[in-house]
């Protein structure tokens, strides 16, 4: 289930990876041959391992709905993660992603999430990719701009987008799933 764009790799955590990242980061690294980056994984993906763990020995169909790995197809470090807050609901898939310090500014998040709406807009039950984020973080809002989202809201701190997949009719009768 791996894809990927001219720089970056991804791969979806399986379960086996997951427990290794939760139990011993340094083994993952190991395990894996990645170099080793202490920026990852990152608080927030610790915590939501052993809830996508779960997720996924009870449900296999959520394979892909949860963290992928982003790895540098030049160098074979690891990126960051990106991946969505499982299966979507009413058509509405949410997407989250954190590139290492190291990384940043260097427009492989915009990459990421571009290669990663493609990829949901491509599931026949994703309509529309929702994104949140602190209103502080301006980089991560001009991502999502980059990208096509527009924003839909404010509440308090946070701010929520949204990008929409539509389809149009083609010549020749045809319809091609059309990404803004």
């Amino acid at each position: 289930m791996e894809h990927a764009t001219e720089r970056i790799r991804f791969m979806p955590i399986t379960v086996q990876a997951a427990q290794l990242l939760m139990k011993s980061p340094v083994g993952f690294y190991t395990t894996y041959g990645f170099p080793r980056n202490k920026s990852w994984p990152h608080d927030g993906l610790k915590v939501i391992l052993p809830l996508y763990v779960e997720l996924l020995e009870n449900d296999k169909s959520e394979f892909g709905f949860g963290p992928w790995m982003m790895v540098d197809r030049k160098v074979g470090e690891i990126l960051g993660d990106i991946g969505f807050k499982g299966q979507p609901k009413h058509g509405i898939i949410e997407i989250g992603y954190y590139v290492v310090i190291s990384k940043r500014n260097q427009g492989f998040a915009t990459e990421a999430v571009k290669a990663m709406c493609d990829w949901a807009f491509q599931q026949s039950h994703v309509q529309t990719v929702q994104a949140q984020c602190d209103k502080r973080n301006v980089s991560s809002q001009h991502v999502l701009f980059n990208n096509g989202f527009i924003q839909v809201s404010e509440k308090g701190s946070i701010i929520t987008f949204m990008k929409e997949k539509y389809s149009r009719a083609v010549k020749s009768g045809s319809s091609l799933d059309q990404h803004q």
